[in-house]
């Protein structure tokens, strides 16, 4: 790839999130009036996913649950962050899944969920990054019953109630030990960032063709490293929040939140990132297509 296909990145910027600050007075009055949710919030965020299943499976109304969940339905919503994080777990109800669309009959609950993942990452997200002031994030657990994840607040979008009433008096758990750990994912992160751009830097001023294979080299291979301490954080907060986890006092919770306040995780993210597009583009330029994923093709061969 050219000189110009990679990018150094930003130096690492703490960021904003809701889980050290105090709790507000209200909910998000821009979600909620009281405790009850505006009607035109709610039906916006709706019509995103019923739009979507409704075009690639059939009869979604009868196996699809809905919530909001997370710090923006809580008192903690109110961090100084442009766009809000705002997330919508969906549950699905598997066997009536499999009933309406009887292609998914061989599928287990893991591989569904994970199917819908990636569909919802590919096909609605990049559209609601910025959606009314919100991230706006569409998540499948295997788990049909949200409370089996412990949230520690939980909408229902489509009963139109809470299943899991947000408290006041929440407080963020953590130990001096989760903060030095916390502190080794910066340093890691900040670590990573210098080698990225070290080599980004030995790339453009080398026309050495030996120095550039190898610069380049150097930058795949962080990248990769960023892409994988990413990848690492980012799960452990997924099995948080799953019948293993502890929810919001789980460490990983604590893990994931600590990196966003440090700015490790942006920091880690934006290198990912170059990387997936950087597969991409190698991926177009040789195949002519972006290839399917390892989890895609199991699935497919399951489907044949």
């Amino acid at each position: 790839m050219g000189i110009n296909n990679y990018a150094a990145a930003p130096g690492i910027t703490p960021g904003a999130t809701s889980y050290f600050s105090a709790p507000s007075s209200e909910l998000d009055p821009k979600l909620f009036v009281g405790d009850e949710m505006r009607i035109s919030m709610k039906e916006g965020i709706l019509s995103i996913l019923f739009n979507y299943l409704s075009r690639n499976f059939n009869d979604p109304y009868r196996w699809t649950k809905a919530w909001l969940a997370g710090s923006g339905v809580s008192y903690q919503w109110a961090a100084s962050r442009s766009p809000g994080d705002l997330d919508c777990l969906v549950g699905i109800e598997y066997t009536k899944f499999r009933q309406k669309n009887p292609e998914y009959t061989g599928y287990s609950d893991s591989e569904i969920a994970a199917m819908f993942n990636e569909n919802f990452s590919a096909s609605i997200m990049p559209n609601t990054r910025n959606w009314e002031g919100y991230e706006l994030t569409y998540y499948v657990n295997p788990a049909t019953d949200i409370r089996e994840i412990n949230p520690y607040a939980a909408y229902d979008l489509i009963a139109d109630d809470w299943t899991v009433k947000p408290s006041k008096n929440t407080t963020a758990p953590y130990s001096r030990e989760w903060e030095q750990k916390a502190q080794r994912d910066y340093d890691m992160a900040a670590e990573i960032l210098n080698r990225h751009n070290q080599a980004i830097n030995e790339l453009r001023s080398t026309t050495n063709p030996a120095y550039r294979v190898n610069a380049e080299r150097k930058i795949k291979l962080v990248q990769d490293q960023a892409a994988s301490v990413y990848d690492e954080i980012h799960h452990g907060r997924r099995i948080a929040f799953s019948q293993m986890g502890a929810g919001y006092a789980d460490f990983h919770n604590y893990r994931w939140q600590a990196g966003k306040k440090s700015g490790a995780i942006q920091a880690l993210r934006t290198i990912k990132d170059q990387r997936d597009l950087r597969n991409k583009a190698e991926q177009a330029d040789t195949y002519g297509v972006e290839l399917p994923t390892a989890s895609t093709l199991i699935r497919r061969s399951l489907r044949s």
